[in-house]
């Protein structure tokens, strides 16, 4: 967290991949994090996009996919989105890198030029009483 909050000291934009359960940890009034969720492709589009690609395994060989691969990569993505939607700022389905790196631009720059939605804690402390 120190080194985010250095970045951000500094007047950049930190850009972090965070694990699903991290995320309420980052959407606090200090980092006021931006969540943007890359939800992957139907297995069909995988199976066009990703045809000659390959996965690491666990023991960092390289592998083609296989259809349960695909499937699995899918089912995680609902998972993730099922269970934790209500902390995403915006989604992008990456069904083509040039195609999605567009839209991440695109959603970064509408983050920090436009006015973003924030819990009012955030703005005005709450009273403790």
């Amino acid at each position: 967290m120190d080194a985010v909050k250095d970045v951000l000291a500094s007047g950049k934009i930190c850009v972090i991949d965070i694990e699903p359960y991290a995320l309420e940890s980052v959407r606090t009034a200090e980092l006021r994090a931006h969540v943007i969720f890359i939800k992957p492709p139907t297995v069909e589009q995988m199976k066009c996009t990703r045809m000659n690609s390959h996965i690491i395994t666990s023991d960092y060989t390289s592998q083609p996919f296989k259809d349960e691969d695909f499937q699995e990569i899918e089912d995680a993505g609902r998972n993730m989105e099922q269970h934790y939607c209500q902390f995403f700022d915006h989604v992008i389905v990456n069904d083509g890198l040039q195609a999605a790196c567009v839209q991440l631009l695109t959603a970064v720059r509408r983050a920090q030029d436009e006015p973003q939605w924030v819990p009012a804690a955030w703005i005005r402390p709450t009273d403790q009483s």
